[in-house]
């Protein structure tokens, strides 16, 4: 069995190829795209990843199950975010999940200064 797959596209998009099509309203769909998400969306939502103490005192990432289920609903183009999750493709799920987690990742990635250069030995 193939494995689904994922391309970025040129206006921030994801389409993510499934490894075998998912039926749309008696339509065979091969695809579906995920919209970068609106600020307006990133106010009323919130970011799908958040951050906990681990109890050795490391700061762990975790994705906010109930985040990440609002942001594909409200994301997927294309497709019905429940006929998706029906599908049993668990390689899928995880694709969509990682680009969806990956629009915010991204995104502070952007925020963050570039690091200065290294001092040059004298």
């Amino acid at each position: 069995m193939t494995a689904p797959r994922r391309e970025e596209q040129p206006d921030g998009s994801v389409k993510i190829i499934f490894a075998s099509p998912i039926l749309f309203h008696d339509e065979a769909k091969g695809y579906l795209t995920l919209r970068q998400p609106t600020i307006r969306e990133v106010w009323e939502i919130g970011d799908p990843v958040t951050w906990v103490f681990s109890e050795a005192g490391a700061v762990v990432s975790t994705v906010d199950r109930l985040a990440l289920r609002s942001w594909v609903g409200r994301l997927i183009e294309g497709h019905d975010a429940d006929l998706i999750g029906a599908h049993r493709d668990v390689a899928l799920g995880l694709l969509i999940e990682e680009a969806v987690v990956d629009f915010f990742r991204s995104a502070r990635r952007r925020l963050k200064p570039p690091s200065a250069p290294s001092p040059k030995a004298a």
